[in-house]
């Protein structure tokens, strides 16, 4: 490992790195652009692109070396070997399957930026079979945290910096939605993620077209948290915290990985929502969150009726009128209690409601009474008509929106669907 090092340590002491713009840098400087890098950063822009530049003979013990160590992955006959950065991050198709000259510059380059020895570090670990380990990152609307938070899965709540000079380089640098003020202070979470197959032995005979049986296995939060998505997660984070959790943002962010060689993750970005209160998540409600996600992973039966429960739910939790967010509770109600037809909904909902979150009577009529006056309202609403109830009660529609959430939260725990007929007469689960 010594040797290694320390080979690659002089191939990158005579190395040049080519900017189209800047002309030459040498490895020292370019080490401290990469490590002085910051978000929206004009001159490392310019140079995270640069090629490297380094002649043969200072080349020779390296690669020497590196065959040596590289024997189990590469292809008989060619001696190319099988990238597992090409599989995870792209870029020229050449890279797919470099040869060891090749795959020994994608290392002097990365070491230029990490540093010889924890090149060399990485490279053990992938040649032992240790994963490509990254990251996954959302931009959050709805919620703010006071502390960092995470779960042992490899979850993460944090805040970025509150100014823009100290934004990490990650950060997407243009989207149609998002401005830097929507970065300044935001909260983020992101997601550990490893893939297999740093480093394979091509089939003998393939040529440069990439052989996608080869890609490793993704793997988010270690496995250990199925079907995950930034889309599943806020719906659980809005269930524990009570209120509208969505993401603005997702990018890849491939920490040390980028440094190897240049690659743009793909980014995706939603309208950010107009009006909403932000709530705020602690480490008890983010344990609570990925409660909630495991249960609705678990409980596919009633999936499909507590999927539009719970998006309604959260809708009405973001809808700026209380028209809008009575429309949005009345039809997460009858989602979640599969009202149909078109006789009586609201008395059904409120006495299925009662009888479902209620234990004793004076629960259920404080139930029972909320929810028939919030149904009442929502007709009207429906019809643009004045609101009757709301007008009297402003808290109507949160107290609405609590019982909604319980008789979902309710309705997780249980192993079976109530029949709400027999509930009703008394029949408990």
């Amino acid at each position: 490992m010594q040797d290694l090092i320390q080979s690659l340590s002089s191939c990158v002491q005579h190395s040049v790195f080519v900017s189209s713009r800047l002309g030459e840098i040498g490895p020292n400087d370019l080490r401290r652009y990469y490590l002085r890098r910051r978000w929206n950063d004009n001159a490392w822009m310019l140079l995270e692109s640069s090629k490297l530049q380094i002649r043969d003979e200072h080349i020779a013990d390296f690669v020497h070396k590196l065959k040596l160590v590289l024997a189990d992955y590469q292809q008989p006959g060619t001696g190319r070997v099988g990238n597992g950065l090409f599989l995870l991050m792209g870029g020229p198709s050449t890279w797919a399957y470099p040869t060891v000259v090749e795959y020994a510059k994608i290392l002097i380059t990365g070491a230029a930026k990490l540093g010889a020895q924890r090149v060399v570090q990485l490279l053990c670990e992938w040649i032992s079979g240790e994963p490509l380990r990254y990251r996954h990152y959302a931009l959050l609307q709805g919620v703010n945290i006071d502390k960092p938070i995470e779960l042992p899965e490899g979850i993460h709540l944090s805040k970025l910096p509150t100014s823009s000079s100290d934004l990490p380089a990650t950060l997407p640098y243009y989207n149609p939605t998002t401005t830097v003020t929507d970065y300044l202070g935001g909260v983020v979470l992101s997601v550990d993620y490893e893939m297999d197959h740093a480093l394979y032995a091509p089939k003998e005979g393939e040529g440069q077209t990439l052989d996608t049986e080869c890609r490793g296995s993704v793997t988010a939060a270690a496995g250990k948290i199925p079907g995950l998505s930034f889309d599943s997660f806020c719906e659980s984070m809005s269930l524990a915290c009570n209120g509208y959790v969505d993401w603005q943002v997702i990018w890849t962010d491939y920490g040390e990985l980028g440094a190897f060689y240049h690659c743009h993750s793909g980014v995706n970005y939603k309208d950010r929502s107009g009006t909403y209160k932000t709530v705020g998540c602690s480490q008890e409600r983010l344990n609570k969150a990925r409660e909630i996600h495991l249960m609705l992973h678990a409980n596919k039966e009633r999936k499909k009726s507590l999927d539009l429960a719970i998006h309604r739910w959260i809708r009405s939790k973001r809808s700026g009128s209380d028209s809008d967010k009575l429309i949005e509770l009345r039809i997460a109600l009858e989602a979640l209690y599969e009202i149909g037809g078109l006789n009586e909904k609201g008395f059904r909902i409120s006495t299925y409601a009662a009888w479902h979150l209620g234990d004793d009577f004076e629960a259920r009529r404080t139930c029972s009474e909320t929810l028939r006056k919030v149904y009442d309202d929502s007709s009207r609403a429906v019809h643009a008509g004045k609101l009757k109830h709301t007008a009297k009660d402003e808290e109507l529609v949160s107290r609405g929106q609590d019982f909604c959430r319980m008789g979902i939260l309710k309705s997780l725990e249980e192993a079976e669907k109530p029949n709400w007929n027999e509930l009703i007469l008394g029949m408990r689960s």
